[in-house]
C-alpha cells in the first residue's frame, strides 16, 4: 500500500510540475507590437474547427507578466498609435457569438474599440511560431 501511496504522489507531482512556457510554444502568431519595454502580442492557439479565439496580450519581459487585453473571435488587427491600443472588430466585441466587455485602459495604455471593419469574405490568416 505504501508503495501505491509514493508512486500516486509522484505521479501527482509530475502531472502538477507543467513548463511554464509550454503554452507559448503552442501561440500562433499573428501580430507583435513592441512598446516601452513590453510587447503587444496577437495571437491564437488552434487551427482545428472553424473559429478560434484571439488573444490580444500585453507582455512584460522584466516581470515575466502578461495581462489580457482581450479574448475575441471576431477581431479584425490590432495597432497602436501613440498611447493608445486599437482594437478593430467586425462588428460589436464578441466570443463565440456572445458579447465580451473591453477593459478602458491597462498597464498605462488607453484601449480604444473600432467596430468599422468590414467583413469580405474568409481569408487565410499569415501567423508564425516564435523560437
Amino acid at each position: 500500500m505504501k508503495k501505491y501511496l509514493i508512486l500516486f504522489f509522484s505521479l501527482a507531482l509530475f502531472v502538477g510540475c507543467k513548463d511554464k512556457d509550454a503554452d507559448k510554444k503552442d501561440r500562433l502568431y499573428l501580430k507583435e507590437i513592441p512598446v516601452k519595454g513590453k510587447t503587444i502580442e496577437w495571437f491564437y492557439y488552434s487551427l482545428i474547427g472553424n473559429t478560434t479565439a484571439d488573444f490580444v496580450l500585453l507582455y512584460d519581459p522584466v516581470n515575466d507578466k502578461n495581462d489580457t487585453i482581450i479574448k475575441s473571435t471576431n477581431l479584425k488587427d490590432v495597432n497602436l498609435s501613440g498611447n493608445n491600443i486599437i482594437l478593430l472588430f467586425y462588428g460589436k466585441p464578441e466570443k463565440y457569438s456572445e458579447p465580451i466587455t473591453v477593459k478602458s485602459n491597462i498597464a498605462g495604455f488607453n484601449i480604444k474599440v473600432d467596430t468599422t471593419a468590414v467583413f469580405t469574405g474568409y481569408k487565410r490568416r499569415e501567423s508564425y511560431l516564435k523560437k
